[in-house]
């Protein structure tokens, strides 16, 4: 129990932001709220928290210690929320975003669909867009989206509800472009890039020690639709990157060819749902969240 408190402390004090924000925000004294934390990295033997005057910073450690935290948290809530019997039918108006490729080529607008026949007292407002929304100033309760590192500010929440596996794929009337020599392959051929990625002049894998590995491509089509890549490879157009359940079908049926690298692997992207956190969660968003958690969602 003395473990579980010092693990609410150390969330508490990272969500607040520092030891003066989590002493004014929980009314435990700044002694109180550092021995549970200093304990906390003793008993883990890991530093958890930077401390300087000036800044207050995780590390690595910390970062990853403070998720399932939240996590962890959270699901605690739930429970509670359950057994107390205040999860009523759920009601009320929610406000989400999602790219038209994860609501289209999957389970998402079906699952969404099914869920307000269920629970016909809730309203959805749906915004399809691959822009980047501000979830917290545009009202959005919560966004779905797809990357392969989920680096976000502490105060947003990242779940992960599925993981889709990489490919490079090219249209066959490219296969003498395609060499033994794999930096060579990528260099001789153009690509589809996806715009929302860092760099657009080249493609990022990991080796077998999952060490970052760069090959420079050359873009000849940069754009934010995975609809629009698919077409641009099977228009002949050049290689393209993209989640393998996007093209499966037309590497089944030899329409696009596999480019692959024995010793390397592409990061799989992540699809999840972002939101601000379970505290002042209405339970409309609440409910729709875990339902979306629970359903299986094809990605794989």
């Amino acid at each position: 129990m003395q473990d579980l408190n010092s693990l609410k402390i150390f969330k508490d004090v990272v969500s607040a932001g520092g030891y003066s924000a989590a002493h004014r925000k929980t009314g435990q004294s700044r002694a109180t709220l550092s021995r549970h934390v200093s304990e906390l990295e003793e008993r883990l033997g890991s530093r958890l928290i930077e401390r300087s005057t000036r800044s207050f910073k995780l590390t690595e450690q910390g970062q990853i210690l403070y998720q399932r935290c939240v996590e962890i948290f959270d699901q605690l809530d739930d429970a509670l929320i359950t057994l107390e019997g205040m999860q009523k039918e759920p009601s009320g108006h929610i406000r989400i975003a999602i790219p038209p490729s994860l609501l289209h080529f999957h389970d998402f607008s079906r699952e969404i669909i099914r869920y307000m026949g269920e629970f016909p007292k809730v309203s959805i407002q749906i915004e399809v867009t691959n822009r980047q929304v501000d979830i917290q100033h545009e009202g959005f309760d919560f966004v779905i989206r797809a990357r392969s590192k989920l680096d976000y500010p502490l105060d947003f929440v990242p779940v992960i509800l599925a993981k889709m596996q990489m490919c490079i794929v090219v249209h066959p009337m490219w296969k003498n472009s395609i060499t033994a020599e794999f930096e060579q392959t990528l260099n001789s051929i153009p690509a589809i890039v996806w715009k929302g990625q860092f760099d657009h002049s080249q493609w990022s894998f990991l080796d077998k020690q999952n060490k970052a590995v760069h090959y420079k491509v050359i873009p000849k089509l940069i754009v934010d639709d995975m609809q629009m890549m698919r077409q641009a490879a099977l228009n002949q157009l050049g290689l393209i990157m993209i989640p393998k359940i996007y093209v499966q079908e037309d590497v089944a049926s030899g329409q696009l060819i596999l480019i692959q690298h024995h010793d390397l692997f592409i990061p799989e992207s992540l699809v999840h749902v972002v939101h601000l956190g379970h505290k002042g969660m209405r339970p409309a968003v609440r409910h729709l969240l875990n339902w979306l958690k629970d359903v299986t969602v094809s990605l794989r």
